[in-house]
């Protein structure tokens, strides 16, 4: 069965019209910030990490200029206007992000090599695939399942990315095919339920451990693993019910892709494949190793007396897929995706650039100073700070500095206006990980984003009306499922 995925994509009008006009929107927005007197509380190394990202997110939109290149005029613009050294900037390549996303695309391609993510694919699909519906949400629910043991968003993107991509090549979808939705949607839905299931289990990322950290510290109050599960178990799965809807609205199928599938020729295929191969059971050992390394996290420090960090496991792993007689790849078979690895220098670059040049907390200092807080009832507040944890992502391209000025914010602000801080500072940290709606803005963004399925402006309106159905039910609850369960 041979993948089309690597096909050119024919762009629409609207995108050929956009990437024309694009480049010198870029430069006239460039322009203007580089020009306009330094607003006051900010640096001008701030102003022009502003003007700078500012400039490559619409390049990035627009797709102007290919997104490889942009990163690497942004590497390049940072230390030259100001805005960041040149040891800073050249510095990105050693981060974690980058050499995860390495990792990752060496074990997706041990996996793919074995056939053994091909087996699992195909085993899913002929199982339980009766329709294209089912296929995603079968692994929606995966997504949400596999939050409970692997404490890492991008260690379980890791893991899923090679299934989707053998889904995707199950079906062979054809990127220039309007039936192209399908893969789409796959590769939208793996950013989405990987980094909104997330906010249902506290232990799912470290950034939510420290959020009741804060809370403990600073309230008094101690947030349980099962408080944090029945408060947020219920937002997450109407949020990923409205994420489907949303995304089935927004990108259609034709509707012999909507009813029930033909599996013969699927169940043909898995047959073929007889009995596992030795490549797989490596590719098992290996994966399996890389899964258990990945759930114990601090265990491995009780049991072994050391501990590797998620980027060392997924490195080790990707040693052993190397190694003679232990792995099965050589260097020349693993599909490492160079482009995207350099975008993701550039996009990680600008967006740490906002964060250590103090920008993103000045521009959340006015807004919480703009909008007049100690006349709002509790509605409208909780409202508006939900709104702002849920897309201060666009900002903070770190969850854990969302964390560290957002958290201790909120229950300031509470304190300030006499409602309870637990009431408010909890609800916001079920919004750390809402990075859904630019691939810089997660690491799991920027691994789906290298399937060349969805443009970043598909991304951003997919992930912008999901987070906007998922504070409308946050707003809901804190009027009733929160006071039920004595939060509000």
């Amino acid at each position: 069965m041979e993948s089309t995925v690597k096909v050119k994509k024919v762009k629409s009008p609207f995108e050929l019209k956009m990437q024309f006009f694009g480049l010198p929107l870029a430069l006239l927005i460039f322009a203007i910030i580089y020009t306009m007197p330094t607003p006051e509380g900010l640096s001008y190394a701030g102003k022009m990490a502003l003007g700078v990202f500012v400039t490559a997110l619409t390049l990035w939109v627009t797709e102007s200029i290919p997104n490889y290149a942009v990163s690497l005029l942004v590497i390049v613009a940072l230390p030259l206007t100001g805005a960041w050294t040149e040891k800073q900037a050249m510095g990105v390549l050693g981060y974690e992000v980058i050499w995860l996303t390495f990792a990752a695309f060496i074990i997706a391609s041990g996996m793919e090599k074995s056939g053994l993510a091909k087996r699992m694919a195909l085993y899913l699909i002929s199982k339980f695939g009766k329709s294209v519906n089912s296929i995603l949400i079968l692994l929606i629910i995966i997504n949400f399942l596999i939050a409970f043991v692997v404490p890492s968003t991008t260690a379980r993107a890791a893991m899923m990315f090679p299934i989707v991509l053998l889904v995707v090549e199950a079906f062979e979808v054809n990127i220039n095919d309007p039936k192209n939705n399908f893969g789409k949607l796959l590769a939208l839905h793996g950013i989405q339920a990987n980094n909104l299931s997330t906010a249902a289990i506290v232990t799912a990322t470290s950034s939510q451990i420290l959020a009741i950290s804060f809370i403990k510290d600073l309230t008094g109050h101690e947030v349980s693993w099962m408080e944090w599960f029945l408060a947020s178990a219920p937002i997450t799965i109407l949020t990923l019910v409205s994420m489907f809807f949303i995304g089935k609205l927004l990108f259609k199928l034709p509707k012999s892709d909507s009813k029930t599938l033909d599996l013969g020729k699927i169940k043909d295929e898995y047959k073929k494949l007889g009995k596992m191969t030795i490549n797989e059971k490596k590719a098992l050992l290996i994966f399996t190793v890389t899964l258990v390394l990945w759930a114990m996290d601090s265990l491995q420090l009780k049991l072994f007396g050391f501990q590797l960090s998620l980027v060392m496991v997924a490195l080790l792993s990707s040693a052993l897929f190397f190694l003679p007689y232990v792995g099965i790849l050589k260097w020349k078979e693993a599909k490492i995706s160079w482009n995207l690895l350099i975008f993701a220098c550039g996009a990680y670059a600008g967006g740490v650039a906002l964060d250590e040049t103090g920008l993103a907390s000045w521009g959340l200092d006015i807004v919480f100073n703009k909008i007049g807080i100690e006349n709002m009832s509790f509605v409208v507040l909780f409202a508006v700070i939900m709104f702002i944890a849920s897309f201060s992502h666009i900002l903070f391209t770190s969850k854990t500095v969302r964390t560290i000025i957002l958290i201790p914010t909120i229950i300031g602000i509470a304190n300030a206006t006499g409602y309870n801080p637990v009431a408010l500072a909890l609800p916001a940290a079920f919004c750390i990980a809402d990075t859904i709606t630019l691939p810089p803005h997660s690491k799991v963004n920027l691994i789906y984003y290298g399937t060349g399925y969805f443009t970043v402006l598909e991304q951003m309106l997919y992930g912008i009306l999901v987070l906007l159905a998922k504070w409308a039910i946050l707003v809901i609850a804190s009027v009733t499922w929160f006071k039920i369960i004595g939060i509000a």
